[in-house]
């Protein structure tokens, strides 16, 4: 299993100096319905930069934003999230990934006992609605990097939970912030669960909705899954031996010869 932060999306207040320099090293490339300034990168690695919101009563929050992947993060972002100090830097947006080496029809992800809406799209399952603050995406991580980048992979099933929380700064984060990842418990292999793996399949792969099993089966299905996994917060904590601050900033913060010579390398 491998955890990785997988999108981020953050927002600060720059100042007019700090605002010139990011626009002399990356003049504005598209235009944009809600910022004066937008520059947007899709390769080599994608990152994109929004500055000086159109609506006046965003600027209580925040005149800056930032998205890129943490998990392979491209210079042009960490240079200008390197520009001032991380805790000037409030989470907007962060994708927490799981991935695990298993096949897709494999695998089984237990939803909390609520009335949670599960969707799906194709063969993507999604737990929570769009504009809640965490949802999870279920799906065929393997398929995905065949399909979308030519890449052939090893079995590979992702778990991702996309978080959308109220502006934070990321050097403030705790395992409270992660703590609906708790409602869920995840299967890697349901040939283990005897008697209970057609039925988990057919969940997975669509053919019944967990809503329309048997109120007994879900209950003999949540009862046999929670005995034998852990949560998938107490999965976090422990994968990462409880360092949040160490996680929520690594791969992010470079030293001062790391910025000039890759300065050095770009120019």
């Amino acid at each position: 299993m491998r955890i990785s932060k997988d999108k981020l999306r953050l927002v600060t207040s720059l100042t007019a100096e700090e605002i010139n320099h990011i626009k002399s090293l990356y003049p504005a490339k598209r235009k944009n319905p809600y910022f004066y300034y937008s520059y947007y990168q899709s390769k080599p690695n994608f990152f994109a930069v929004w500055l000086l919101p159109k609506k006046q009563y965003v600027y209580r929050h925040f005149n800056a934003m930032l998205s890129f992947n943490p998990a392979n993060p491209p210079f042009e972002a960490l240079e200008i999230f390197n520009m001032i100090d991380p805790e000037r830097w409030k989470v907007s947006r962060l994708d927490i990934a799981f991935d695990f080496l298993t096949p897709y029809d494999d695998c089984f992800l237990l939803p909390p006992p609520t009335n949670l809406k599960i969707s799906r799209y194709d063969s993507t399952l999604y737990y929570g609605a769009v504009n809640s603050q965490c949802t999870v995406c279920q799906y065929d991580k393997q398929k995905q990097l065949k399909e979308v980048k030519s890449i052939d992979s090893v079995p590979l099933t992702r778990i991702e939970f996309r978080f959308k929380p109220k502006l934070k700064p990321i050097t403030e984060y705790g395992w409270e912030d992660f703590k609906k990842m708790a409602g869920y418990h995840f299967i890697p292999d349901t040939h283990e669960m005897t008697g209970l793996r057609c039925l988990l399949k057919s969940i997975t792969s669509g053919k019944r909705e967990w809503r329309g099993i048997r109120r007994n089966d879900r209950q003999k299905i949540t009862a046999t899954v929670k005995s034998q996994t852990a949560d998938m917060l107490t999965m976090f904590l422990t994968h990462i031996e409880g360092g949040i601050d160490s996680f929520m900033l690594d791969g992010l913060i470079m030293t001062p010869n790391e910025h000039e010579l890759d300065y050095k390398n770009v120019g």
